[in-house]
């Protein structure tokens, strides 16, 4: 557990200890320095924070998504609904994911279920693949990552003495962001911050967990609430397996089997 001794140390706990954008927190700090599925969706909780995607609820209780993709899964994707609204400047990763959202519904107004179902056509599903391979190297040239080097933090694929001691500071934020005593002694001090808590806490995988102790106060925390953020990548991740050309998953955030597979599908 983290010591929280003087103002100084509560500052920096509560704090991300950089600017970094989320797609590279997931992929440095993480499992593996991949671009794929979970940095795709991870935007998208960006654009549903910057109300550039708007998010409709008609559920009210909290969700958690079983162990088995079931019926009652099906209904609660129904129930999210998401309506493509940006307005204003984009970055080119942020576009490139809303034009994928835009191919894959037909559509700029569409819920989670009918997306479920998007993803078992072959042809839609191809073109969700050929529309990824965009988003990644949008992604990679607005870093300027190249997979294998990042700032002075990633180099030939390791951590540098400096990505090593970025990591360390990024794992006591995660400590925080999960920890319900911490949160309750030192809460973010705005909706705006508890969302981006939220946001860095999904880049981790402990968005549910992170949610617990904060409260549900805007459309992105509403849309974690119900599991969103996993409905997300379960999606997506199906229609990698729908493509012409048999491939698994990114492998990036839950694998793909058989027991999250969209009904339904080829």
């Amino acid at each position: 557990m983290l010591g929280i001794n003087n103002k100084k140390e509560v500052l920096e706990v509560r704090n991300p200890p950089s600017d970094d954008p989320y797609s590279m927190i997931a992929t440095l700090f993480t499992k593996n320095n991949e671009i794929g599925i979970k940095t795709l969706s991870l935007t998208i909780l960006d654009l549903i924070n910057q109300n550039q995607i708007k998010c409709d609820i008609d559920l009210n209780d909290s969700y958690e998504v079983g162990k088995k993709l079931a019926s009652e899964d099906m209904e609660v994707m129904k129930k999210i609904t998401l309506r493509i609204a940006n307005k204003g400047e984009l970055k080119t990763s942020e576009t490139s994911a809303i034009n994928l959202l835009k191919n894959m519904n037909k559509n700029k107004k569409f819920n989670l279920k009918a997306m479920a179902k998007q993803s078992n056509n072959t042809s839609i599903a191809n073109k969700f693949e050929k529309d990824l391979n965009e988003f990644v190297k949008s992604v990679k040239n607005e870093n300027e990552y190249d997979g294998k080097n990042y700032k002075d933090i990633l180099e030939n694929g390791k951590l540098t003495g400096n990505g090593k001691e970025l990591k360390k500071e990024w794992e006591s934020f995660r400590d925080y962001l999960k920890s319900e005593d911490l949160c309750k002694k030192y809460p973010p001090e705005s909706s705006d911050e508890n969302s981006a808590q939220i946001l860095y806490a999904s880049c981790f995988d402990i968005e549910k967990e992170a949610l617990k102790p904060r409260e549900n106060d805007t459309p992105l925390t509403d849309f974690i609430d119900k599991d969103g953020y996993k409905l997300l990548n379960i999606i997506f991740n199906n229609a990698l397996l729908n493509v012409s050309e048999k491939r698994k998953g990114d492998g990036i955030f839950y694998g793909v089997n058989d027991k999250y597979t969209i009904p339904g599908g080829g």
